[in-house]
């Protein structure tokens, strides 16, 4: 039998004392309403709860409460808690993002809990612009990827995790070098030559820096202008909104994190010949003096010496506690990446500290601070030389000293072996980049809160390049020394205002804000001439042989509005409106007004509706239109600018741009109509249907030399991209020991010039814009094949009258000849998207993601070095892909045209036939993964532990016949000669919670 007390206690330190004393002879005081009083209990029991996840993983901070009273508690680190209640009382058991669970005790003294998701209500709330909303009253186009669904590559940068994850949003990556950056487009490219990044916004701070990815606690992309607006000019390219993490309820918890693996090139269907082949090839043609089977004594394997295995190792320590007044989470992560490329090593150190503090009920300070710093360690072999050099070309002396190229019996064009100078000649680069914000909550009533956010972010990078004297390259200069430096800074505030009230049936969201943002960066390089060997620094004892630098800066500042109905959990509206101020602007110009519609219909809250729930769980319609705006990527775009350069050995300044004083805003206009479903309670299915249309385009118009100007920046024309997105996730089966999920996603696009400045075309290198056209429509020279009487190459060309009216067209051997077409082929892809499946046993879990691309039209314009038809004949050759065929013969079907010693008619020149399929089907990553079960992780002390082994890239399918499609998707749809190709990873980790 216990005692129990029930009394008021005031404070004064009698009462106190007396609550100790009643303590220490087993009585338990309890704050309470009333006088004292003394009641007896009988028949009560103490349970020890254990709440584990699905996987047998415990579960911090889950909630226990006993059913029926006001009781409860939270599990700690192990999943643990203990209760007391009635011997025949129940226990609630819940989390966020499960299923609650309520068991009888029974008279049980240990009960373990299993919870299971519950895929409902996993993502109920979704960050927003500028806070967070009920996903069921969500009226805009938004994407929420949890980090469980982020974390399956091994990558330093938040860019590649979306890859193939989110519909209309298309990653690629231009190179495969360490350290590198993909480009992200959300729903098409919205501008001619401006800016079609995404804006990022980390925690609510836009600008602030990219976060280590181990800290993400989720991802949201936002798409359409209802989601984007708030945002106003800096979302018109849609907005990528990160949230880093935060302690949870419950005990304190360590986590830690290791990670090691291998990387290789992956070089798609692209082979170079050995010394064989190529001189099988090029005995049809070659009569130089020098060409005959001595050649065949060296076959130096080029790309085989630039390359090895490289690695990749992740170390991360994550600290993070949660109590009624503070939350913290303290993280350090460490990454580096030896590249498949010999010579390349990028490390990247950083850590973060997220903090919020409640002074009192009404007063919350948080503050954030966040660092990386990276090393680059460059001496990379040169990608370039290692595909074109000839394997009859040795590297070496007899007594193993580098050859230098110049030597008589070298053979390449270049007349370099470029690894000599790489003895001695490097490169260093250091980026160190912070992150500080502070702000604070303040609560004046229940359903008004003042929000203040305000940041600081720095970036800053030091690089330098070393040229030898004793190298080829720096005997010119006897020796020489580069330097750069770079420095960025940008303040952020925002002061928003927010009002959250319920009137019976009806609710009102609405916020009203001030934003102010303000850039500085300057840089300035140098470079010396005359530096001693192995000397690092530029000093008097330096040539000076060129200095340059530049000072800008930029400032918006915003006035916002949001408001979000909804009634009785059925009828959604939003409006919003945003003023943007910018400095990029003349003082006519410089103010843009921004605003947003939507609505929202959960039409199967509605009573009608009711028969139709056995077969669709819920459903949403969304309707939504609105503007956002984009700024020139020029700080200064609308002044007249001079350059300053020597004249006559003084400065002068010469007439560098033309101002453009009406210059205005690009403005976007979004609508979208959508419809959300869940169907069987198993198969969530979103479609989205968008129409964009950019007005006003900026573009920087080029001046004839005879003017004196470079030229002006111009609001010239408008664009349209139109598409479908369609997303699907199924919960195929979800049983106590076994689960299976699935997902895919796909999005189509198409872009169209709807109006240009007076109706004239603009030729932009192989690109032709034009109204009624892609933007990104090829214009070149159209390949005609090869003539079959004599292996020439042919093109096609108009046939004109006698009043110059193309009648038809005819075949020509002649270049010159030839007509440029706009093609009816395009850089930009049809479609895009992804798939992945997830499949779990107790704690054993497989999961593979695959993304794809169909479509779009690469330039493959390393063939023409590569595969030149005897052009380049002291340049390596690549093999012919499957299905091609080179002429030999008379009434030869080929698709190469006979090689000749310097080129075949200039075959190997700009035309289609360097065209090719872009499309690709890739395996993203692949992982396997097992939970160990707690009742092993403990013997070791531990509170947990997951072993995975984990695969990225390992999988391309494609008919491009270079290195990887995707280097030339993201490279404006060019696949260059020196191309870095992209990597398959292994890697082995491991998770632990201390």
């Amino acid at each position: 039998m216990k005692i129990t007390s029930h009394w008021r206690i005031g404070g004064s330190k009698p009462t106190m004392l007396l609550a100790a004393l009643m303590c220490i002879g087993g009585i338990t005081p309890t704050i309470g309403a009333g006088s004292p009083t003394v009641a007896i209990v009988q028949n009560q029991t103490t349970v020890k709860i254990i709440v584990v996840d699905p996987s047998g993983m415990p579960l911090p901070g889950a909630t226990i409460k006993v059913v029926g009273s006001d009781k409860g508690t939270t599990t700690n680190a192990n999943g643990e808690a203990t209760i007391t209640a009635k011997a025949n009382a129940s226990i609630e058991c819940s989390f966020i993002g499960m299923q609650k669970q309520t068991i009888a005790i029974n008279g049980q003294s240990t009960i373990k809990v299993a919870l299971t998701e519950d895929n409902q209500k996993i993502e109920e709330v979704v960050v927003v612009a500028y806070g967070t909303q009920k996903k069921t009253s969500v009226t805009g186009s938004v994407s929420t990827l949890k980090s469980d669904k982020l974390k399956d590559v091994t990558t330093p940068n938040i860019g590649n995790m979306l890859q193939g994850k989110v519909a209309g949003v298309v990653v690629t990556n231009a190179s495969g070098e360490p350290g590198s950056t993909p480009s992200i487009i959300i729903r098409g490219k919205g501008s001619l030559n401006q800016a079609v990044e995404p804006l990022w916004v980390v925690d609510g701070i836009v600008g602030a820096i990219s976060p280590n990815p181990n800290d993400i606690e989720n991802i949201t992309v936002l798409k359409d202008a209802s989601a984007t607006a708030l945002y106003g000019s800096r979302g018109a390219n849609g907005v990528i909104m990160v949230t880093t993490k935060k302690g949870k309820s419950g005990a304190s918890k360590i986590s830690a994190s290791a990670v090691y693996g291998t990387n290789t090139l992956s070089m798609g269907n692209f082979e170079l010949m050995n010394s064989k082949e190529l001189y099988d090839y090029q005995k049809a043609f070659n009569n130089q003096p020098w060409f005959n089977e001595d050649l065949l004594k060296t076959d130096t394997d080029w790309f085989d010496l630039s390359t090895h295995t490289g690695s990749t190792q992740n170390y991360n320590v994550a600290y993070s506690s949660s109590s009624d007044k503070s939350n913290n989470y303290i993280s350090g992560d460490f990454y580096t990446e030896d590249g498949a490329v010999k010579g390349k090593e990028f490390s990247r150190y950083s850590a973060r500290w997220n903090n919020d503090y409640k002074v009192s009920k009404w007063f919350t300070i948080r503050s954030k601070v966040a660092g990386n710093y990276s090393e680059d360690e460059d001496r990379q072999h040169s990608l370039y030389n290692m595909f074109l050099y000839l394997p009859w070309d040795k590297p070496y002396n007899a007594d193993g000293s580098v050859r230098s190229g110049k030597e008589d019996d070298w053979l390449g064009r270049d007349m370099n072996n470029y690894l000599y100078d790489l003895q001695w000649n490097y490169g260093k680069s250091r980026t160190l980049s912070a992150s500080a914000s502070v702000g604070f909550d303040v609560t004046i009533t229940d359903y008004l809160k003042f929000e203040s956010n305000n940041s600081i972010n720095h970036y800053i990078n030091n690089s330098m390049s070393y040229t030898d004297k004793n190298s080829t390259s720096g005997e010119s200069d006897e020796g020489s020394l580069y330097n750069y430096s770079y420095w960025d800074d940008t303040k952020f505030t925002n002061q928003l205002l927010k009002f959250n009230k319920a009137f019976g049936a009806h609710r009102v969201d609405a916020l009203l804000g001030y934003e102010y943002s303000r850039n500085k960066y300057d840089w300035f390089d140098a470079t010396g001439a005359g530096i001693p060997s192995g000397y690092e620094v530029l000093n008097v004892t330096a040539k000076a042989k060129s200095v340059s630098g530049n000072k800008s800066a930029w400032a918006i500042q915003s006035y916002l509005f949001n408001a979000n109905y909804m009634y009785n959990d059925r009828y959604m509206a939003q409006f919003s409106a945003r003023r943007d101020g910018s400095s990029k602007f003349g003082e006519d110009k410089r103010y843009g007004n921004f605003f947003t519609l939507s609505a929202g219909w959960n039409v199967h809250n509605e009573a009608f509706f009711a028969p139709l729930k056995k077969y669709i769980t819920t459903m949403k319609l969304r309707a939504s239109y609105g503007s956002v705006g984009n700024t020139p990527n020029g700080n200064y775009s609308h002044l007249g600018l001079y350059s300053l350069k020597f004249y006559n050995g003084s400065p002068a300044f010469f007439p560098a741009q033309y101002g453009n004083r009406n210059l205005t805003w690009e403005k976007a206009y979004s609508t979208n109509f959508a419809i959300d479903m869940r169907l069987f309670d198993r198969v969530d299915l979103n479609i989205d249907l968008y129409d964009k249309d950019t007005k006003d385009l900026l573009y920087y118009v080029t001046f004839p030399s005879v003017s004196g100007y470079d030229g002006q920046y111009q609001n010239i024309g408008a664009l349209r991209n139109r598409g479908v997105e369609i997303t699907v996730n199924a919960n195929i089966i979800n049983k106590k020991d076994f689960f299976w999920n699935a997902d895919f996603n796909i999005g189509f696009n198409k872009n169209e010039i709807t109006k240009l400045y007076n109706g004239k075309s603009v030729i932009s290198g192989l690109k032709r814009l034009e109204e009624g056209y892609d933007m990104d429509t090829w214009y070149m020279r159209e390949w005609a094949g090869v003539n079959p009487e004599n292996g020439s190459p042919q093109w096609w060309k108009d046939v004109k009258d006698a009043n110059g009216n193309v009648t038809g067209r005819e075949k020509t051997s002649s270049y010159s000849a030839a007509t440029l077409y706009r093609l009816n082929f395009s850089a930009s892809p049809d479609f895009s998207g992804g798939f992945g499946t997830t499949i779990g046993y107790k704690g054993l879990t497989l999961a593979a993601n695959f993304g794809f691309l169909y479509g779009n039209k690469i330039y493959h314009s390393a063939r023409e070095l590569y595969d030149n038809d005897g052009g380049y004949s002291t340049y390596n050759s690549m093999k012919l892909y499957d299905g091609w065929k080179r002429w030999e013969k008379p009434g030869d079907i080929a698709t190469h045209p006979k090689a000749v010693e310097g080129g075949n008619n200039q075959a190997f020149k700009s035309s289609s036939r360097y065209l090719e399929d872009g499309s690709f089907l890739k395996l993203r990553n692949v992982t396997l993964s097992y939970n160990i079960p707690s009742n092993i992780v403990k013997k070791v002390k531990l509170n947990g532990a997951k072993v995975y082994i984990s695969g990225d890239n390992l999988l391309t399918l494609t008919d491009f016949s270079g290195i990887d499609p995707e280097v030339g998707t993201s490279n404006s749809g060019n696949s260059g000669a020196s191309a870095y190709p992209m990597v398959k990873k292994v890697v082995f980790g491991i998770n632990i919670d201390l």
